[in-house]
């Protein structure tokens, strides 16, 4: 038989309590309902001085959920100069430049760049082009604005979003449509005289 015989080895209980007294499983056991990590919406934003951008936070928890956290979290601008932000996540763009928004919560935090630049849109592109969808389900479009200096900046919270047929499917001021009956319509982002559309197929 083995030097370490069943009678001798350590029972799995001793163990396993060593191992948390010592820190070695602390990284294993993460509350299901605590916060893991926060991601930021939109991501990587331009907007003009004066204007402003509202940002949400979605947290993900330990038990692979998500939830909305902006307004719990504490948000904060790196560069007030550039932009505010207000603890509702609305920032302000005060001067040209880049300034990192972060929002924290339970000692988590996530964060994003918001440049303030004075170039303006020239071309909006929609993703996904021309999707389907079966009715009850939701299909997210994202809006990327082309500027005059040709960066791209995620406009997606900040363009005006319309359906040409909201029988068949509406869409939120978030980009979020919402398949109602079986048919065709048109999406549409438009950013002040910019606007782009695509199909969106409801089965």
């Amino acid at each position: 038989m083995h030097p370490l015989s069943v009678r001798n080895r350590p029972p799995l209980v001793a163990v396993f309590c060593m191992l948390l007294l010592l820190g070695g499983c602390s990284d294993f056991f993460v509350p299901l309902d605590a916060l893991v990590s926060i991601s930021i919406a939109p991501n990587n934003s331009t907007i003009q001085p004066g204007k402003t951008q509202q940002f949400t936070a979605t947290g993900k928890l330990g038990d692979g959920t998500t939830r909305d956290v902006t307004s719990e979290a504490t948000w904060t601008s790196s560069t007030p100069g550039t932009a505010t932000i207000t603890s509702a996540g609305l920032a302000t763009a005060v001067a040209v430049g880049s300034t990192t928004i972060t929002a924290a919560s339970g000692g988590v935090t996530g964060t994003t760049t918001l440049t303030v630049s004075t170039q303006t849109v020239v071309s909006i592109a929609i993703t996904p082009t021309n999707p389907t969808v079966n009715v009850g389900q939701t299909q997210q479009f994202t809006a990327t604005a082309t500027m005059s200096d040709n960066t791209t900046s995620d406009v997606t919270s900040t363009v005006v979003w319309s359906s040409s047929n909201p029988a068949i499917a509406s869409v939120s001021a978030a980009g979020v449509a919402t398949a109602l009956t079986p048919g065709t319509t048109t999406i549409t982002a438009t950013s002040g005289s910019i606007t782009n559309s695509t199909s969106l197929t409801v089965f």
